[in-house]
Formats: structure tokens, sequence, C-alpha cells
């Protein structure tokens, strides 16, 4: 049955990115059709033609290898102004000839070049955009719709001790776990310390680290009855985290820690819905820390690379593939936290590859899609120039130019990718 699941979950994600795929396309499909660019393609996935139907002037299909997707619109380059002599210039020459072929009467007017810069930035951006939206609306989904997933206040299991071997056995000299010493049992339902109700397991703590050291009073809830318990916890030093779970520190820069009670149980998870303006804050806050990533980003190739060949620990934090993606779908849906918690885990894992796909594609680098929107921002800077000294209209930008670094890329990606792909092999990352 774990397999199954396993299965499910990876399937779960693939036909979320592929779906995340087809409404990035979209993105840029509509906008450029609203503006009259003919499209001649809408693909998703790259390599060999699965599956395709002529819609109108489009056609629309699904190819062999599901790691991106593209719309091919008409007049991606501009006639060549001038005859071009530098390097890779036969490269360049083939990406002409080959438009050439595929030219249609009457594409000089529903060509992508001869838009103006402001409506080739709406279509580039368009795609990143959906993926935008989709991530956070996913987001919200997860965590408002459904809830993050939190401890409750019902005792799942009470633990023979509280310092267990490897194995989960027990040591010889070990006391009893202090839960198991009071009489708690798995079922109960604890719903006040010291007096007073409580209503969250934090705020239990709390109240049991007032007493200190002493023993503490537990009111639970057992098949109907209320049982008072005497508990006296163990303390353990832990680190002080902040609302955001990062380490808080002193003055001098030291982790700061507190001793913090320990009774030895383990507590039924439960899906707790967060507000709404809080989980569309959560998701902002994730799309900023994209951003942070993807600026780190050949950093944190360079340590998979180094994680790959053992010199050091791989970061649980660290970029992975869309291998790694369907290993933690799988961990998610074959994992015993309820099914709601499974759903919601994996609509947060789509938003947050979603979001990925936004901050990536954004990057100012033939082919992607902020390259693009560079090359438009760089015509429109240029035209506006030429308006202002009186030289006459320099044109659309010759981005069959940029061909060869186009091409670079390319071969960055291929490669990135393909290290992946094998680290998440190797040196897979998991969640539990």
């Amino acid at each position: 049955m774990d397999v199954v699941l396993y299965l499910l979950g990876i399937a779960f994600v693939i036909v979320g990115i592929a779906a995340s795929i087809g409404l990035h396309e979209l993105g840029h499909y509509l906008p450029a059709k609203y503006f009259g660019v003919r499209v001649k393609q809408f693909m998703i996935g790259f390599g060999p033609t699965v599956f395709s139907r002529q819609r109108g002037e489009t056609e629309f299909g699904f190819k062999a290898l599901p790691l991106g997707g593209y719309i091919a619109m008409a007049g991606m380059y501009p006639p060549e102004a001038k005859p071009y002599r530098g390097p890779f210039s036969s490269w360049i020459a083939d990406a002409r000839e080959e438009l050439k072929r595929q030219a249609e009467p009457g594409d000089e007017s529903r060509s992508f070049f001869a838009l103006k810069p402001w409506k080739k930035s709406i279509i580039m951006l368009g795609g990143p955009m959906m993926n935008f939206f989709l991530g956070i609306a996913l987001i919200a989904a997860s965590l408002s719709g459904i809830g993050s997933l939190q401890s409750s206040l019902t005792i799942q299991q009470v633990y023979q001790c509280v310092d267990t071997l490897n194995d989960g056995s027990c040591p010889e000299s070990a006391p009893l776990a202090p839960a198991l010493e009071a009489g708690m049992e798995p079922g109960d339902r604890v719903v006040g310390v010291n007096g007073t109700a409580v209503v969250s397991w934090d705020e239990a703590v709390d109240l049991l680290a007032q007493r200190g050291q002493g023993q503490s009073q537990i009111l639970v809830s057992r098949a109907g009855d209320e049982l008072t318990l005497s508990l006296t916890p163990l303390y353990r030093e832990r680190l002080v985290l902040d609302d955001s779970g990062g380490v808080v520190l002193d003055s001098s820069g030291t982790p700061r820690t507190e001793l913090r009670p320990i009774i030895g149980v383990q507590l039924e998870p439960r899906s707790v819905p967060m507000p709404l303006g809080e989980a569309l804050g959560y998701g902002m806050e994730a799309t900023g820390a994209m951003f942070a990533f993807i600026a780190q980003l050949p950093q944190q190739i360079y340590n998979v690379f180094l994680s790959t060949l053992g010199v050091q620990e791989r970061d649980p934090f660290g970029a992975i593939s869309i291998v790694g993606v369907g290993q933690l779908a799988g961990e998610v849906s074959s994992a015993d936290i309820g099914t709601d918690a499974k759903f919601a885990s994996l609509l947060l894992l789509l938003g947050s590859l979603n979001i990925a796909l936004f901050a990536f594609n954004l990057i100012p680098l033939l082919p992607l899609d902020g390259g693009h929107v560079l090359g438009a921002a760089y015509e429109s800077l240029k035209r506006r120039l030429s308006r202002a000294i009186g030289r006459p209209d320099p044109g659309p930008v010759d981005t069959a130019r940029a061909l060869p670094l186009a091409y670079g890329v390319w071969v960055v990606l291929i490669f990135t990718g393909l290290l992946l792909i094998v680290a998440d092999l190797i040196n897979p990352i998991g969640i539990f």
C-alpha cells in the first residue's frame, strides 16, 4: 500500500507540473493572440511530438520530454537590416532561414518582432505571472483552505522513557517517562495545566515551564471523564526560536537557549487553517525568499556538486530537480499524516514549484522570458533615445544575434538539470 501511495504522489505532482507548464504557456498565448500575433504551435514538453491536434491556425500538443514547454510565434526575429559577419554567423543565418520556411502569407503584419516593446513585454511576462498567481493560489488553498499540520492536545503515544537508544529502546538505567509515570494514556486530551485551561500545546508547555522543576497537575479528558494527574517533567536545554523558526541570537551573536519541559509523549497531528491574509503573506514571503535563492543559484549548484562527490553533506533546503520533487511528493503521499495533511502538503509543494518557475523565468538571459523582456526594454530605450536626438527610428532589436548566448544558456541549463537529477538519485533530499 505504501508503494501505491508513493506512486500516486509522484503521479499527482507530474500532472500538477504539466498543468503548471500548460498555464505558463497559456499566459504567453492569450496576450499574443490578443495582440494579433500568429501562434503556430502550443506545446508542452520538448523532443518528438507524442500527440497533437490542429485547432485553427495553432497546433496544440504534447512532446516526449515534459521538462518545459513553448509557443511558436510568427516572426520572432526581424528581417536582417544588414549582413552579420560576426561570431556564429552561420547559426544565426540558419535560424533566419528556418523562420522563412515556416512563414505564411500575412505574417508580416502578425509577427512578434513588429509589436511595440510594451506589447512584447506583456506577452513574455504573461507566462511567469501565470505561475506566480497559480503559486499564490495553491499556497493559500493549502494553508488557509486546509491548514498546516500542528500538534493537537490529544496524546497519540506515551513513551517508555525520554532518552531512547537508536533502535527506539530504553537504556536499562533510564527513568520512566514523566507521562508514563503519571499514568497518561493514548487518547487522553489535555484540557488544563495547574488549574488553567489550555487550547494549544504551546500553552501547556509554557504553564509547565512556569512551575519550574516542581510537580504539576495535568487535567485530561479520558472517555468522557476528566482526570487530574500529577506529573513532574524532565528539563532539556533547547534553542530559542522566533516566530518564523529562526534561531534567536543574543547581543554577542551566540544562539540563545532555555530549559524546556519534556514529558515523553507524541501528540496527534491536526490541520489548523491559517487566516487568508496570513496565507497570502506567507506566499509573498516565499516569493521573496525564492528570488534570494535564485541569486545564490550558482553557489547552490556548486554545493550540490560537492555533496554528490561526498565532499560535504547535502543541504536539505538546496536545489533539487524534477526527480527530487517527485521523490518529495512520494514521501508526502505515503507518510502517516492523514489525507488532509497529505493533500495540503502536495498543494504547498506545487505552489512553491510555481513560485520557483516564476522567479527562474525572470532571469534576464535568453532563452528565458526575462531575456526577451530585457530585449524589449533595450529596444524601447534605444527608440526613445533616437527620437530625443532626432535620429530615425532604429527599428526592432535583432534578437537573432543573441542566439549564441541562448544556445550557451541552454547548454548550462541541461548540464545543471542532469547534475541535479544525478544528485537526487544518489543522495536524495527527504522530508521525514
